[in-house]
């Protein structure tokens, strides 16, 4: 029988929350769960400006080694060129990362990802692998610093390598409110190199925290793409 992208992704959902509160000994436990109007990656709409439910899981050891999966279903503008059966609705991340905290606020992350796409025809060479090295800084009264960097070997559709800058900034206040903005620059070897920026406002809605996302990039001729958007997520962690 063959299960739809959604079903799959509820399936696996399900299985992690469980072990969402079996923390024992030098390992802890989290998931997440999240649905948004809009799966932006980039400043790239991944859902064709559609709903996406998303959804993973985290297992972290004391020493700042973690691994975990995460995955949400996508309807990526592929255009005539791929045929229905072949396309892509579902993405499947997963990770093994390092990460810890360092004196004077600062905190680092480095790890790679396996980005997947397990229903896509295999020709179209969807999926890849980044290398992520991440820095933050938190200053005093609840404002982040965050600056970071990814490289591909081997970027989506086998388009040669790839490069990837972001900074961000958070600032939360003690009513739960919070406000972040991003700008990030995405090098494509062979192809049109871009920037794109964002901005959110974050709040809580009974037991999950909800948020206001804007989006857009530098681009013109994508439109529908990648070009100026607002979406609504709403999302739990256990």
């Amino acid at each position: 029988m063959k299960l739809s992208s959604k079903t799959l992704l509820a399936g696996t959902l399900l299985a992690t929350l469980p072990i969402a509160h079996a923390a024992e000994g030098p390992f802890e436990y989290s998931a997440n769960v999240a649905l948004t109007s809009d799966y932006v990656w980039r400043g790239y709409t991944q859902t064709d400006e559609g709903w996406a439910t998303q959804g993973g899981f985290d297992i972290n050891h004391e020493t700042g080694i973690y691994v975990g999966a995460w995955g949400s279903n996508v309807k990526l503008l592929e255009g005539n060129t791929v045929k229905p059966k072949d396309r892509a609705d579902l993405e499947l991340d997963l990770y093994l990362g390092y990460a810890g905290k360092l004196d004077h606020g600062l905190s680092y992350d480095i790890k790679a990802i396996r980005y997947m796409y397990p229903r896509a025809g295999s020709d179209l060479n969807y999926d890849f692998t980044e290398f992520h090295i991440g820095m933050g800084y938190a200053l005093p009264q609840g404002t982040e610093l965050g600056l970071s960097y990814d490289y591909s070997p081997e970027f989506f559709g086998k388009t040669d390598t790839a490069h990837h800058y972001v900074f961000n900034v958070g600032h939360s206040l003690p009513n739960g409110l919070g406000f972040g903005a991003q700008i990030g620059r995405q090098y494509l070897k062979d192809s049109k190199d871009y920037t794109y920026y964002g901005a959110s406002i974050s709040f809580s809605i009974a037991d999950f925290e909800a948020s206001i996302n804007y989006s857009d990039t530098n681009l013109d001729d994508v439109k529908d793409k990648a070009d100026s958007r607002v979406f609504f997520t709403l999302s739990k962690s256990f």
